[in-house]
């Protein structure tokens, strides 16, 4: 889902625009001004963006690039352990093998169809 814009007006966020949701239906919300988590990342160490670089302020200048190339470089890699980095990569040796090993087959399966 993407997200929906609005303001906060007298403790209340109002809408840009209606968007049709039901009532009762929970949303979260957070300020504009704070860039969007990644994988892996805690909420205190979320990047803020600074004034005036939202989305639909046009293409972003050198200046607002370098700011958000700064924040990309603060963020740890390795969301993975050791061990499970391990064995992620051995499933998707795994599943590129068991793959191969279908090719022929399934592709014959398709031919077959097409036939």
């Amino acid at each position: 889902m993407i997200a929906i814009k609005g303001t906060v007006k007298n403790g209340q966020v109002v809408l840009d625009e209606p968007d049709g949701l039901p009532d009762g239906t929970r949303v979260e919300v957070m300020p504009a001004e704070m860039g969007r988590p990644t994988v892996g990342m805690r909420e205190e160490d979320w990047p803020t963006t600074p004034q005036g670089m939202g989305d639909d302020e046009g293409p972003m200048t050198e200046e607002e690039i370098k700011t958000v190339l700064a924040a990309m470089d603060q963020i740890e890699g390795g969301w993975l352990s050791p061990e499970d980095d391990a064995a992620w990569r051995a499933a998707l040796r795994e599943q590129k093998e068991y793959e191969k090993a279908r090719f022929f087959d399934d592709a014959e399966k398709l031919r077959r169809i097409w036939e």
